[in-house]
């Protein structure tokens, strides 16, 4: 609809699709339990409101029908009355209301001939007057009074009328009180329904909520959750599938996991492999190298001055490219596999890591806190807490402009989540907090994260960097899952590096 002068659409329907929507999400914001009950009462409320119309037409009706019966039994009488011979030998039209004495519905009203100019009703009591009937109900009724008037002549001499009046009041009150009693049954009724449903559907939808938490520890990744199966059978189908289909999730990661650790040890091994065959090849040759360099150097200075001087440059050159060389090796094989996790405790080999970054430079306090970790774990877990410090600590360096670093590792143990539970491994906790800059929204994972990030997965640990919960700066945190072993006891070493 558009406004004829301006042309622009009316504003009712945008109005009425924000009604809508409001609606709509009110709607959904209820609980599936409340939804029926509500519907519930929608419906009654709907079956109230046309049981009532019902009641109120067929009260007018059957006023109307009552009137007009009382009516008749009324005329009747009084032409009975009036045919009796007594009345004829003595007609006294006053006595005629008394002798016919209470009629339902009706009254009745003698008029002389005398009074006839001079005729009033009887006073008749209003529906207000009568069982506290509510003025909505008998307007609503509406029955209006009938009035019909009998000339009475006896001998050819008209000695007056008789008036006869149909009131609805007494109809009306009987339907209300009928109505009235009708309607507290079916609250009663309404109520007791209402309550016995409340209760049906909290034990019937319980198992359907169990299932929604169940779907939520499912998104997170929980897949060792069962249900419990309920006594109804079309809900214990439901259950029976929502388990094994955990169950199916759980070995299809437990078989991810084997394969992504098997695939880790032999990238593992191939790095170790790699490693082996440059320590004991290029090593041997690089040496080799060097001492042929010396005998040159030797041998120049026994020719001409000339040219043992050239023969000492090329031989320095020669020294300084092997130099790099095995400095480029060194570094190789600290990349491809840290020699000392073959020889040396975990907790030494980060202690060597973190004194190699003192070596280097100026760096910030720096302190390593190990308590209850093994004498050894498997060869890719040590690899995987190795890499994860090295790469800690260089993002620190590097972007965090932190003054201190805190690096700790624990083993904890985890308690069953659910009863049963056997396949129970402790955890390793390691955390690398910085009082730097912090990370923002914005920041992208580098190569380093992301390479740790696999490799902590395949374990089936998690991995998360955020802000540090104790105050500023950042918090890398590592959980990986471990085989028992035995434990070499608690320790704490604090490295601070010589500011410069």
């Amino acid at each position: 609809m558009f406004d004829s002068i301006s042309g622009r659409p009316f504003a009712r329907p945008r109005i009425q699709e924000r009604w809508r929507s409001w609606a709509v999400a009110r709607w959904r914001a209820i609980s599936l339990r409340g939804q029926i009950l509500a519907t519930i009462i929608l419906v009654g409320l709907l079956a109230g409101a046309a049981a009532t119309v019902t009641i109120i037409y067929n009260a007018k009706k059957s006023s109307e029908v009552e009137v007009a019966a009382a009516m008749t039994t009324a005329e009747q009488l009084v032409r009975e009355l009036v045919t009796q011979p007594q009345f004829q030998r003595a007609p006294q039209i006053e006595q005629l209301p008394s002798r016919i004495g209470q009629l339902r519905h009706v009254r009745v009203l003698a008029i002389s001939a005398a009074d006839a100019g001079r005729a009033a009703l009887l006073p008749f009591p209003s529906i207000d007057e009568q069982d506290d009937v509510p003025r909505w109900f008998a307007s609503v009724v509406n029955v209006e009074d009938v009035r019909r008037e009998m000339q009475i002549v006896s001998e050819g001499r008209h000695i007056g009328s008789i008036v006869i009046v149909g009131h609805a009041a007494d109809e009306i009150a009987e339907v209300w009180r009928e109505t009235k009693d009708l309607l507290v049954v079916a609250l009663g009724l309404g109520l007791a329904v209402l309550v016995l449903l409340y209760f049906a559907l909290g034990r019937l939808l319980h198992p359907l909520e169990g299932v929604a938490a169940g779907l939520s520890e499912l998104e997170q990744g929980e897949f060792r959750h069962r249900l419990a199966r309920p006594n109804i059978q079309a809900l214990a189908e439901i259950t029976d599938r929502f388990n094994a289909l955990a169950l199916r999730l759980d070995l299809a990661r437990s078989e991810n996991r084997q394969l992504s650790r098997h695939l880790l040890t032999v990238q593992d091994d191939e790095r170790r492999r790699i490693a082996s065959e440059l320590h004991d090849e290029l090593g041997p040759c690089l040496f080799g190298i060097k001492a042929d360099v010396t005998s040159l150097e030797i041998l120049a200075r026994r020719l001409p001055t000339e040219v043992g001087q050239t023969i000492r440059e090329r031989a320095a050159t020669i020294e300084e490219i092997t130099d790099k060389i095995q400095l480029m090796n060194r570094r190789l094989l600290d990349r491809l596999r840290p020699m000392a996790l073959d020889h040396l405790a975990l907790s030494e080999v980060l202690g060597g890591l973190i004194s190699e970054f003192q070596r280097h430079g100026p760096v910030p306090k720096i302190t390593l806190s190990v308590d209850n970790l093994a004498a050894r774990y498997d060869d890719a877990t040590n690899i995987t807490i190795y890499r994860c410090v090295q790469e800690g600590i260089t993002n620190a360096l590097r972007h965090a402009q932190a003054t201190s670093l805190d690096v700790d590792l624990r083993e904890c143990p985890v308690e069953p989540r659910t009863k049963g539970d056997l396949d129970v491994r402790p955890v390793l906790h390691l955390s690398i907090t910085d009082d730097g800059t912090g990370t923002s929204l914005g920041d992208t994972r580098g190569l380093g994260l992301t390479s740790m990030e696999e490799r902590v997965r395949a374990l089936g640990g998690t991995i998360s960097l955020g802000p540090n919960p104790g105050g500023r700066g950042t918090r890398l945190k590592v959980q990986i899952p471990v085989e028992n072993s035995s434990h070499a006891g608690p320790g704490k070493r604090t490295l601070e590096a010589a500011q410069r």
